[in-house]
């Protein structure tokens, strides 16, 4: 499913396409359609190539949903093209040609097909046009993507998701708590990097402890830290440095969060949530954009996006995308700076197969950059009062991130409605980065007592993927159902040099004074002192079927048969090299949902999973803790409100794990690195409310509640440090009449209290709110210019207390120009 710019539900690919017509037989049983327009519900039915009609005059955008969803084509127009226009409805079995006239008949505007799955509308010229035939395209061409948000206008989710099963699923299908990130939202609120996306994602916690591209940010959900990261569908290693925490949002269409266990899919995984990255794709006619964006603490970015046919049948279609970023920050000294470029290629090889080839390169470089900021102590046990401009960095230090992809898949329709895909992902990266924090030692109130920690990290990455998977539709019993069935395997290195971490002979740490420090001090001598290889090797067999016993019932079962390995070496220089393995073999992960339509707009659910993943972590003798297992359920309501352009869910969820790696304080590894212990029947527990999409014509909103809160067998809460309450809600007004050209929006963000420690060493942070801003003006049809300010009521609060305060982000101000074609 695809939404329009005004938030019109529409269904690509079902007509006249063979293939995409059978992927849409593939994700219902009957194609139908309960649009509300001009205050009643209506539904149309399609038969062939024609479709019975049933559309009440009213509200253009309704009709044209209705329209939409039946004949299967996507409809796009600028956003105030259709706002107070009136449709006379149509009723009648007629080609969708025909329709469309009817509906279209008096309104000033017309439609025309840039090809057999997408019609855009047009104010009718002087002397009148007409409809134009659409152009004769079937099969699996044309790049479609039904979930697709760019273009839509639209804060709610566009369709078809396989990030939870493999099935393809619209959220309220999946019986898991689904978050769609959409393309005009991440513009609308000038969301350029994933850990801004997932800081406003519902149920997500982000905290932030240090610069982009340090280990100092983490993401969490459901009481524990995110590691799984996928691109369009493909899990990244978890082993550290393979994740997309830095990724620049310029090469995604939109961000799908599947909270919850995803061991289906993700094998080796957290019980918090999987964070499916999902790129741009070529469109089918010419189109693009360039802005330019100029904010707080010198931040420049410019941005360009072009894409279109490359041949003049448009069988072969190309995009390129590319972004340049820099800016300070309102730490003192700190620096960022990123590139990104990513091309990609689709190419009807037959009218059945679809070839997609691409390249992805991102350079992130944070200077003067601290992975930790200040001690919330002094020595004698009262709270410091650092500024918000503090930078714990030495002038040395830097963090880089250098990430190539390169991507290819071929997907194959059959005549009979299966599809079957096989993708092949290879990526090389590197990160580096010189260490010099100053979070060493306990601070007195004379500014003494502190030193830095000095050292390096610098690997090359590696990580290739394969995963063939085929689904379809299949009848039993008189029913149709959908399975689903892949393999997939993952081979991921990590190697390089040993520096010194820490510890260093000769070299002194000392800072002579913390309050006054701005990073001056020796950079010490780093040369390597050895090497080591990390291999990881993954292989995994997984089914999951959709079964309909009944109308309005859809259970789904799967499971996923994984097998893990990891090999570590290590080499000294003069001494003898050790290396270590671990295993997990023949690990089954079991999937259960369950999904009752109660009316066309509600549903209730309900779902089971498990869970694994070895663990890094070490306890005080340098052992890895044993690997974390347990179990996820999940219950909740889902609805979808105004023919789909508004969805809603409740969800209520349980999570029980083992051998949860907690913090033994003070206690520390053969290594010097902190060590940890495993915790034994740990539980959360919590809920989650969101709201997404068009409440009223031009009236977006997005956001929901969170609640977790987790705790040992014994009762004791763990992971106070986060908040048990969160609140997000941001929304957009499109003024009427005269004023049309102008929107207005504002977000708010709430957390409730958090605390860390014990004792006379408990910090505490009450609850707070951090209200933003912002205003879109339409300059021209081709031109927008975009102002956000956030934190406008300068908020002081920090993102993390859990050893060491960071602040967030001050009042701070983003322009954004940006012309379209």
């Amino acid at each position: 499913m695809i939404w329009t710019e005004t938030g019109v539900m529409v269904q690509r690919g079902g007509w006249p396409g063979r293939a995409l017509a059978g992927v849409l037989l593939a994700t219902v049983a009957v194609p139908a359609l309960a649009a509300e327009t001009g205050g009643r519900i209506v539904v149309a039915q399609q038969t062939g190539n024609t479709a019975a009609f049933a559309i009440a005059g009213g509200p253009l955008p309704g009709a044209l949903a209705a329209f939409g969803q039946v004949t299967g084509l996507q409809v796009l127009y600028p956003s105030g093209l259709a706002q107070g226009v009136t449709s006379a409805g149509v009723t009648g079995t007629m080609t969708p040609r025909e329709a469309l006239n009817r509906l279209l008949a008096g309104t000033g505007l017309t439609a025309r097909f840039v090809d057999a799955g997408t019609v855009t509308l047009e104010k009718v010229a002087a002397q009148g046009t007409e409809v134009l035939d659409p152009v004769t395209v079937e099969g699996a061409g044309g790049g479609t993507d039904r979930g697709r948000s760019e273009g839509t206008g639209s804060y709610a989710p566009a369709g078809p998701s396989a990030t939870a099963t493999k099935l393809p699923l619209t959220v309220r299908e999946t019986p898991q708590s689904v978050s769609v990130m959409t393309r005009q939202r991440m513009d609308d609120q000038g969301l350029t990097e994933i850990k801004d996306v997932l800081g406003q994602t519902v149920g997500v916690t982000l905290a932030e402890s240090g610069a982009l591209g340090t280990d100092g940010k983490s993401v969490y959900a459901r009481g524990f830290a995110i590691s799984n990261y996928q691109v369009n569908g493909i899990p990244r290693s978890t082993l550290y440095g393979f994740g997309d925490s830095i990724a620049d949002m310029a090469v995604f269409d939109r961000v799908e969060v599947v909270r919850g266990a995803t061991g289906l899919l993700n094998g080796v995984g957290d019980p918090s949530a999987a964070v499916n990255l999902v790129r741009k794709r070529p469109t089918a006619g010419f189109s693009g954009h360039a802005e330019a964006q100029v904010g707080s603490w010198n931040r420049t970015r410019v941005e360009g996006d072009v894409s279109g046919p490359l041949t003049a049948d448009g069988r072969v279609r190309g995009r390129l995308v590319g972004a340049r970023q820099e800016s300070d920050s309102f730490i003192d000294r700190l620096h960022q700076r990123k590139n990104v470029l990513y091309g990609v290629i689709e190419a009807d090889i037959t009218p059945d197969t679809l070839l997609t080839a691409g390249l992805e390169y991102q350079k992130h470089t944070s200077s003067h950059a601290s992975r930790a900021g200040f001690p919330l102590f002094y020595t004698d046990g009262g709270k410091t009062a650092l500024p918000r401009s503090h930078n714990s960095a030495a002038n040395w230090a830097y963090f880089m991130h250098d990430n190539l992809t390169a991507f290819t898949e071929v997907k194959h329709s059959f005549a009979v409605g299966w599809t079957a895909a096989f993708n092949v992902e290879h990526m090389r990266r590197e990160y580096d980065g010189v260490l010099g924090y100053g979070a060493r030692g306990s601070l007195n109130r004379d500014g003494t007592g502190m030193g830095i920690w000095p050292g390096r990290w610098n690997s090359q990455l590696q990580q290739t993927s394969l995963g063939l998977d085929v689904n379809g539709p299949f009848e039993l019993f008189g029913r149709q159902h959908e399975v689903m069935a892949g393999v997939s395997g993952s081979y991921a290195q990590r190697s390089g040099p040993d520096y010194p971490l820490w510890y260093l002979s000769g070299y002194d740490p000392s800072i002579t004074n913390y309050f006054t420090w701005a990073g001056a001090i020796a950079e010490p001598v780093l040369t390597p002192i050895g090497s080591s290889q990390t291999i990881e090797r993954q292989m995994a067999g997984y089914l999951a079927t959709r079964l309909k016993p009944v109308d309005g019932l859809s259970v789904i079962l799967g499971g996923r048969l994984s097998r893990w390995q990891e090999q570590t070496a290590s080499r000294p220089y003069g001494a003898a090299a050790t290396a270590t393995a671990r295993a997990e073999n023949g690990v089954f992960t079991p999937y259960a949902g369950i999904v009752y339509d109660l009316t066309d707009v509600w549903s209730v659910y309900g779902s089971y999973t498990s869970i694994f993943k070895p663990q890094d972590n070490k306890d005080v003798a340098g052992a890895s803790l044993d690997p974390l297992t347990g179990n996820a359920y999940e219950a909740g309501v889902k609805a979808e409100f105004l023919g789909g352009r508004l969805t809603g869910s409740a969800a209520v969820f349980l999570i029980e794990q083992d051998n949860l790696a907690e913090t033994d304080p003070g206690r520390f590894t053969p290594d010097g690195a902190q060590a940890y212990r495993a915790v034994k029947g740990a539980r959360s527990r919590g809920a989650e409310i969101e709201l997404s999409g068009e409440v009223m014509a031009g009236w977006q909103v997005g956001g929901g509640i969170g609640h977790t809160v987790i705790r040992k067998a014994s009762g004791e809460r763990m992971m106070t440090e986060l908040p048990k309450d969160t609140v997000k809600l941001f929304t957009t007004y499109r003024l009427p009449g005269r004023w049309d050209r102008l929107t207005v929006g504002a977000n708010v963000r709430w957390q409730g209290a958090m605390f860390s420690g014990s004792g006379a060493r408990e910090y505490r942070q009450d609850g707070f709110a951090v209200a933003d801003l912002m205003a879109r003006y339409q300059v021209t049809e081709a031109v927008a210019a975009t102002l956000n300010v956030n934190n406008v009521f300068d908020k002081r609060y920090l993102t993390n207390i859990s050893s060491y305060g960071y602040y967030g982000e001050p009042f701070n101000m983003l322009l954004s120009v940006r012309a379209s074609w």
